[in-house]
């Protein structure tokens, strides 16, 4: 939990009498130290000097990340919002550089989950009484200092050291285009175990040839000696944990974030790029990065060289501090900005929280800016503690950083609320508007496809990430009760798809990482086609389908209906549908449709796609096929 300067709150608890409270909450429940850190940030320090002074030969990989590119897949979300492609957002920019705040805190000891009940979205419409009733025993855990989550991740309530997720969340990422992950550490906890599990998610995407986001990480409470652990534990030759692969590095060096002031003179103050800890009230500092901006609109900090660096984009705000968003969610405080939130105006969250307006309006004024960084907050931060209000009423509960659906910063998709996934294809929409893109390939020539040797010199190839139907087996954040989440819907592995065309048929191929199991029903190696890309047309864009491997169905009257059998090839890891080309109708003579595959779907819904078998390509984005 990251929480404003303490010397204001200061004030404001003295007034209520709770300077005592203030005291000893403060230094395990806020991401500062309660003393007063204004004098310190309006020293003179830009960090200029450490960056000077660090050895350009530093331990980690001699490969500095670069720019990554997303996919150029195409796409449209929940309501109906197209992705925008290569005509609309131009070539891919140079030094145009996206980060997300990203944390691994769930579960953890140091954050434990309310027992009994621990979602706010499911307490409090069945029990409201116990926001005026502090000790309510339908709080679960009646004791103050306990965690709860705003609503429930797609994933579940997952454990910040659980692979499978991290696992997905770095293909979401990297097929958004987001360049580093920047780890919450603000508290002086880094997380070791959460920390490798996802290190090994990102080398896992690498190994690939993918370029899944790198790691930077965050500090600020005791910020040396917590960048003393930090280097200790993951960048230090012959660290516990060595990953030089997942570092991000700037100007040659793995990137930090801190009190910069606080490194002279350690052993690893050369080892690293260096920038400012921001926090929201302080006054802005020069090499500041913040991890959110209490400005409307947000400020631009540059860097220790006077240029113009980065800007915070995020989901809602809570600047009033004191109130917390809980105090907005729960006891009518209209000083914070929740996701409905756009010119001065609240909106009507009831209708309005789907649309990202507060979040769009963010990233509207940041892309107006033209910085190489683009700070983004927040992923997937899911649970605020419970503490004593702030408002003078002894009976209330203070929730800061996270309280309810409205007053949340997560884009990672949930089911909660109906947000579904529509915040992370905002994500993509934008990235995409802010660094460019690559153009989808052209197919390539006409070409009859006879035997699966055919298949070889065809082009394009479409990939799919591997090694990414594994059981899942972990538990959750959950501890009383304890809960361990399993999946075994993972059966074909997609690894690459390819389009080939003639005068009569279309041809869909597969090559999965293993041998295709056996025809095992209806959702069994489907293969989805959008024939117009028209995504109000059929059935959430699709028209037409292949379903349970040889049934050729057409979405009409709000129903998949068959209409004729295809011609199906499967020789072991190969998979090929015939389709006559009179099957699909489609807008104009040249061939531009988008299509899917999906293995062991689970449920008729899009959302099914982000959790169970294996899809290619992930959630609702499609591969484009376009003759010209």
């Amino acid at each position: 939990m990251r929480t404003p300067n303490q010397s204001q709150w200061a004030i404001q608890l003295k007034r209520v009498g709770q300077v005592v409270l203030f005291f000893s909450v403060c230094l395990f429940l806020t991401g500062v130290s309660c003393v007063d850190n204004k004098q310190k940030a309006t020293e003179e320090w830009t960090g200029k000097n450490l960056v000077d002074s660090q050895d350009a030969s530093s331990e980690g990989s001699e490969n500095p990340a670069q720019a990554s590119q997303a996919p150029a897949l195409a796409g449209a979300d929940e309501l109906g919002r197209v992705l925008p492609l290569h005509n609309e957002v131009g070539d891919a920019k140079e030094g145009k550089q996206v980060g997300m705040f990203y944390f691994l805190w769930q579960g953890d000891d140091a954050s434990k989950t309310s027992e009994i009940h621990w979602d706010l979205s499911k307490m409090l419409p069945k029990h409201a009484e116990i926001l005026e009733d502090r000790d309510h025993p339908n709080w679960g855990s009646t004791s103050l200092g306990n965690y709860y989550f705003w609503g429930e991740p797609i994933y579940g309530y997952y454990r910040g050291d659980d692979y499978w997720v991290h696992l997905r969340s770095m293909q979401l990422l990297t097929d958004a285009g987001v360049d580093f992950l920047v780890l919450d550490a603000t508290n002086t906890i880094i997380y070791e175990k959460q920390s490798e599990a996802l290190m090994k998610a990102i080398k896992a995407l690498q190994d690939q040839g993918r370029r899944p986001p790198t790691l930077v990480y965050y500090t600020n409470t005791a910020s040396g000696q917590t960048m003393q652990r930090v280097y200790n534990t993951f960048y230090k030759k012959g660290a516990p944990i060595y990953y030089p692969s997942t570092w991000y590095y700037l100007e040659g060096k793995p990137l930090i974030l801190g009190r910069t002031k606080e490194a002279k003179g350690t052993n690893y103050v050369s080892f690293f790029t260096f920038r400012e800890a921001q926090w929201p009230n302080e006054p802005e500092q020069r090499n500041g990065w913040p991890w959110i901006d209490f400005n409307r609109p947000q400020s631009v900090y540059t860097n220790y060289k006077g240029e113009r660096e980065i800007i915070n984009v995020s989901v809602c705000q809570h600047p009033n501090p004191a109130a917390g968003m809980g105090g907005s969610a729960f006891y009518g405080n209209r000083d914070n900005w929740g996701r409905s939130y756009r010119n001065g105006s609240h909106g009507n969250p009831e209708t309005d929280i789907l649309y990202g307006y507060n979040f769009q309006e963010q990233w509207d004024y940041a892309l107006e800016q033209d910085l190489p960084f683009i700070f983004v907050t927040g992923w997937n931060e899911w649970i605020a503690g419970r503490w004593q209000s702030q408002d003078g009423n002894p009976e209330h509960s203070y929730f800061v950083d996270q309280a309810s659906p409205e007053y949340s910063r997560d884009i990672e998709p949930t089911l909660t609320a109906g947000l579904r996934d529509n915040y992370y294809m905002q994500l993509v929409a934008n990235i995409r508007r802010y660094k460019g893109m690559e153009p989808a390939p052209l197919a390539g020539p006409v070409k009859t496809i006879r035997k699966m040797g055919d298949w070889e010199a065809v082009e394009p190839v479409y990939l799919d990430y591997k090694n990414d139907t594994d059981t899942r087996m972990h538990p959750g954040a959950e501890r009383n009760p304890a809960k361990t989440y399993t999946n075994a819907t993972g059966r074909n592995d997609f690894y690459r798809a390819k389009v080939a065309r003639d005068n009569k048929n279309l041809y869909f191929y597969m090559e999965t990482v293993d041998e295709i199991t056996k025809n095992s029903g209806s959702n069994w190696m489907r293969l989805y086609i959008n024939s117009d890309r028209d995504h109000e047309t059929g059935w959430h864009g699709y028209d037409y389908r292949v379903d349970g491997g040889q049934h050729w169905q057409e979405y009409v009257d709000n129903q998949w209906k068959s209409v004729e059998t295809v011609s199906t090839r499967v020789e072991k890891n190969q998979l090929m549908y015939t389709i006559p080309l009179d099957a699909v109708k489609r807008n104009g003579k040249a061939l531009e449709i988008e299509f899917k595959w999906s293995d062991n779907m689970q449920s008729e819904d899009p959302m099914d796609w982000y959790l169970n078998g294996d899809v290619a390509p992930g959630g609702r984005f499609n591969y484009l096929y376009k003759t010209e």
